[in-house]
């Protein structure tokens, strides 16, 4: 009696944390008619500079429409960095943080004792290293000794990005108000399907990196996708992270998914996603060996892990810039709801296109090969 009386109670608490209103680090505002950029920031009692800043998506303050999104700043505008300390913020990854910070995701993993890197909670301290000054290569000596792999993780995505510019992508060009929407995980046989529907409803194109062994179990989707004039990269055979992965491993896990897409759709893709974000130095020049761009992105929606509509607005438009690359996810875990990323996308594109944007596929962005 008194076990059960103990669950009861538990429950009654887990119940409540979970159910209370989500924290948000701005608000959603949808623009009514009458409305301008000056009225609304009487209404919230902040300056059109302060609503400008917090919306750079917007190319032309004097176009606005009906039910386009803004997104409006709190009060607190506290810094989330101090020392070297970091407070994760709603919407934050391991990925844009090690980006704000200018570590690697595995030192900040490390420092933290971080087993579960996608597990963050609004709130949280991080601590972070400091930036190591670079090193200065001693003179070359002739000696003998057993060669050893080079340490994980060694750079940063953004160093890498710069070491391999015509390999490693993380936006596209500035310019041109072109974007791209991309999506990770599927295919699935539900959200998946919803996300094409909302494009198609838009007339907007997009890139799905796709999961081999899911690929497998829903032909049918990715010949969809396929069908509608979307762009099909290789996200790995089983979703790991290929930082960390040995050159076999490796080669399955990319050259197995490739196998079957091209089995499904009868072309070899030359794009690839790293599951995470992460990848190595090692890794990428793999890729290029079997002829592969890999593509990470600049505008993290946060979608798998914020599930509610707001959010992902919140986590999406302020970042968006021309030549911005776009993560949303069409599947996820066992029973992982995505309802919110097919509602939140309705708005993300209507309002970019209200801002003149065009949605283009990845290949179209970056000017460079879809199919090898």
């Amino acid at each position: 009696m008194k076990v059960s009386l103990k669950v009861l109670v538990l429950t009654f608490i887990l119940a409540f944390v979970f159910n209370v209103n989500p924290v948000y680090s701005a608000q959603v505002h949808r623009i009514q008619p009458g409305e301008t950029l000056h009225t609304i920031a009487q209404q919230y009692g902040i300056s059109i500079n302060e609503l400008v800043s917090q919306n750079g998506y917007l190319r032309d303050q004097n176009l606005v429409a009906v039910n386009q999104v803004l997104i409006v700043p709190t009060k607190d505008s506290s810094q989330s960095s101090i020392g070297n300390t970091y407070e994760v913020q709603p919407g934050d990854s391991l990925y844009l943080i090690s980006q704000k910070l200018g570590v690697t995701m595995a030192k900040v993993a490390e420092e933290n004792k971080l087993e579960n890197w996608d597990y963050l909670y609004i709130g949280q301290i991080l601590k972070f290293p400091a930036k190591e000054a670079p090193k200065q290569e001693a003179p070359k000596q002739q000696v003998y000794k057993q060669t050893a792999p080079e340490p994980i993780a060694q750079y940063t995505i953004s160093e890498l990005a710069k070491m391999f510019s015509e390999n490693f992508y993380l936006r596209g060009p500035a310019g041109g108000a072109k974007v791209a929407l991309t999506f990770d995980d599927g295919p699935d046989g539900k959200y998946t399907g919803q996300v094409l529907d909302v494009l198609k409803k838009y007339g907007a194109l997009a890139t799905f990196f796709l999961i081999g062994e899911k690929s497998i179990r829903f032909s049918e989707v990715v010949d969809r996708i396929d069908r509608e004039g979307h762009v099909i990269g290789n996200h790995s055979w089983s979703h790991p992270d290929l930082s960390k992965v040995g050159i076999e491993r490796l080669n399955f896990e990319i050259m197995e998914t490739e196998r079957v897409l091209e089995k499904i759709t009868g072309r070899n893709t030359a794009l690839i996603r790293p599951p995470y974000g992460a990848v190595s130095k090692e890794a990428i020049e793999y890729m290029m060996d079997l002829n592969y761009k890999a593509v990470n992105w600049s505008v993290d929606s946060v979608d798998w892990r914020d599930r509610d509509v707001d959010q992902i607005l919140i986590n999406t438009l302020p970042s968006v810039r021309d030549g911005g690359i776009l993560l949303f996810h069409t599947a996820g875990g066992e029973g992982q709801s995505l309802a919110a990323t097919v509602a939140a996308l309705s708005e993300v594109i209507y309002t970019l296109k209200v801002q003149g944007y065009e949605f283009v596929t990845v290949d179209e962005l970056l000017s460079i090969p879809a199919y090898k």
